[in-house]
């Protein structure tokens, strides 16, 4: 595979509850659309229940009301979209989308109806800002999702101007940790082409377990020799090791060097509820001050 081909989005869905962090995710989503060429796509998920006293000879009053409220809510994220992007609203012209149903499923649904191949999003909504990732629609999404989550932190050392969404990203650091797995390898080629279009350096990054039978030195040799093959040829990265846990050091190394981007695979773990349910992917979601670009592993 070609390291360029690797990740060059064509279709991106933004979901959006008009909190402060979906307003942020709506605008790395337009520089990513400008960068990529890609068509951009807004989502606005509406929840409707049926009050208790419903009959069936109402159903006709409730549907032309939830009509309404669709025409309304449509143009509410339209004004929003337009006051959010300013300029660049105009120029991406994004296509507007309001449906009715669990957030969750509509950001997957629509996902698929759209062709997107990537999915940027906020790490929380009207849960609060102190609300962890676990059991949230962000959460959900990564844990499901069958292209790339792009999930954007709060306001803290971005690549991007929030106050110029047209600009291109100033992307300069680049982390992906790895395994010698078929998951760490496409990660790591999508963090490569990444790397390759902004010219940005990229750093592999692997984690010796505490008490772990192999020293630094040998987890660096064999690294070495498994990221020629793992990245391809069109970006060169730079080894490090680690030792300690895994979601630690990388919380840690990206902190520590100023890393604008973490690239992370998904690894399924079949005996655990969800896709990475307890798993290094979810600490570090939890817990990493910068964008994650998280991979979907193939499960099938």
């Amino acid at each position: 595979m070609n390291t360029k081909e690797a990740f060059a989005p064509r279709s991106i869905l933004c979901p959006v509850d008009f909190s402060e962090q979906a307003a942020l995710a709506l605008k790395y989503a337009a520089v990513g659309a400008r960068a990529f060429g890609a068509k951009l796509t807004v989502l606005q998920a509406l929840e409707f229940e049926l009050p208790p006293y419903f009959t069936a000879s109402q159903a006709p009053q409730l549907a032309k009301e939830a009509k309404g409220a669709k025409a309304a809510a449509r143009k509410y994220l339209t004004d929003h979209v337009r006051a959010t992007l300013g300029p660049a609203a105009q120029d991406l012209a994004p296509r507007i989308v309001v449906v009715e149903g669990h957030p969750t499923e509509a950001i997957l649904e629509t996902a698929d109806k759209s062709e997107a191949d990537l999915i940027v999003m906020g790490t929380h909504g009207r849960g609060g800002p102190r609300r962890l990732l676990l059991g949230s629609v962000t959460e959900n999404v990564v844990r499901h999702a069958r292209v790339p989550v792009f999930v954007v932190r709060q306001k803290q050392h971005e690549f991007i101007d929030p106050d110029q969404p047209d600009a291109l990203p100033n992307l300069r650091r680049i982390v992906c940790p790895v395994t010698p797995t078929p998951a760490s390898r496409a990660s790591l080629r999508i963090a490569a082409a990444l790397a390759a279009k902004f010219g940005a350096e990229l750093t592999a990054l692997y984690s010796v377990e505490a008490g772990g039978r192999s020293g630094a030195g040998v987890a660096k040799d064999q690294l070495c020799a498994w990221l020629p093959r793992a990245a391809g040829a069109q970006c060169e990265v730079r080894p490090v090791v680690r030792r300690g846990h895994a979601a630690e050091q990388i919380v840690a190394f990206a902190a520590e060097t100023q890393q604008d981007l973490i690239v992370l695979a998904a690894h399924p773990k079949p005996e655990r509820r969800g896709l990475f349910y307890g798993t290094t992917t979810e600490r570090v979601l939890r817990a990493a001050t910068i964008p994650v670009l998280v991979t979907p592993t193939d499960n099938e």
